[in-house]
């Protein structure tokens, strides 16, 4: 399609630039990104090589080769026999066949470190051009995200309409599969190879660990749980995310779930092209610092989203990404307290040309977040 050939003549341009001979693609997503194949590298190494002015290589094992032809991107195919293999067989003498020994060469930064040693001869340079593409989506991945951001909002209500007071986190993981089926029906297909299906209910106190796997053993109580739907709909992610109670909060919860909610209002008042991340984390940092929450933060206010759930740009401070048009990212300030619980939102945020679109609409205020009111 289309999208596949821009994502590489984009590529093509930066390695132009930048005076290379050849960059090199290798993991999953990247080779999904640039031609829309789904190939899993295991031990099989593939390499899409961009060349400037040159048709893109596909170096790939002889097992894959009519696989690799099907790819509507003009390309070239250059097999190698298996891995491991005899003399003269190899991906490495295979790419030698497309890449002259003094060859000036770049590689993604997710390159796997027996890859990097693989292909040490030529000195590769490690450079985020890959990340920066895929920071800035085109029309059609918005849509795509659009989508999922609904279906994101629909795994959570499904997840907290099951929450009850006393009740298991086993009663309410039947939202992933009720996901999914509804997924599969709506869309005609949930694609395995790039689908991820999950919704889960952090319960008080466990709130106050945002990356504790919640268990099925764990039981809603009083105080803020946290609910999160976190998914990947064919080939791209959205999340959201609520804290909610299921008793009536006490005060003191209410007073810091309202700071929370008030730290995503400045965050999201920051957005818009031209601004830096790091500014936009600061301002949020400065008011929770300034309201006496300095030492229950344990994250930065966002991060971006598209192929992946967590990519760049990155919303922190020490941050050097600039927010652009069509970037999507995260805005999840959270506050928390060890053996108390944790207070958090997430929505995914479109950056429009003049501020910010919200992909995600579930309610952010205390009232529709105390269940049963």
């Amino acid at each position: 399609m289309p999208e596949h050939q821009n994502r590489l003549s984009a590529l093509e341009e930066k390695v132009k630039n930048a005076g290379l001979d050849a960059f090199l693609i290798s993991t999953k997503d990247s080779i999904f990104y640039f031609t829309g194949f789904r190939y899993e590298p295991f031990e099989r190494p593939f390499f899409i090589v961009v060349r400037p002015g040159q048709k893109p290589v596909f170096l790939t094992p002889r097992i894959e080769a009519e696989n690799m032809a099907t790819i509507a991107v003009p390309h070239l195919i250059v097999e190698y026999i298996d891995y491991p293999a005899p003399a003269g067989g190899s991906y490495i003498e295979a790419l030698q066949t497309v890449l002259s020994a003094d060859a000036n060469i770049g590689v993604e930064m997710s390159i796997t470190g027996e890859l990097m040693v693989a292909l040490s001869s030529w000195s590769p340079q490690v450079l985020p051009y890959v990340e920066q593409l895929r920071m800035v989506k085109s029309p059609y991945e918005v849509a795509a995200i659009r989508k999922a951001a609904k279906y994101s909002d629909r795994g959570l209500k499904l997840a907290m309409d099951l929450a009850r007071h006393g009740g298991r986190i086993a009663d309410t993981d039947k939202a992933n599969s009720l996901l999914r089926e509804e997924i599969a029906q709506q869309e005609g297909y949930l694609d395995p190879y790039i689908s991820n299906i999950w919704q889960g209910i952090w319960s008080a106190p466990f709130s106050a660990q945002p990356h504790r796997f919640p268990e099925p053993s764990d039981t809603l109580i009083e105080g803020p749980n946290v609910g999160l739907s976190f998914l990947r709909v064919n080939g791209y992610s959205a999340e959201t995310e609520r804290t909610f109670f299921v008793t009536s909060p006490r005060k003191e919860d209410a007073e810091v779930f309202n700071t929370m909610v008030e730290a995503g209002k400045i965050g999201f008042a920051a957005l818009r092209p031209g601004v830096s991340c790091h500014e936009v984390d600061h301002k949020v940092m400065e008011f929770l610092r300034a309201e006496g929450f300095g030492n229950n933060l344990l994250h930065r206010t966002g991060h971006g989203i598209g192929m992946g759930g967590h990519e760049g740009p990155w919303v922190a401070e020490g941050s050097d990404d600039v927010l652009q048009e069509n970037m999507v990212i995260s805005i999840e300030p959270g506050i928390y307290w060890r053996g108390q619980g944790g207070f958090r939102h997430s929505d995914t945020v479109l950056i429009t040309n003049d501020g910010y679109e919200m992909l995600t609409d579930m309610p952010h205020d205390i009232a529709s977040m105390t269940l049963g009111s």
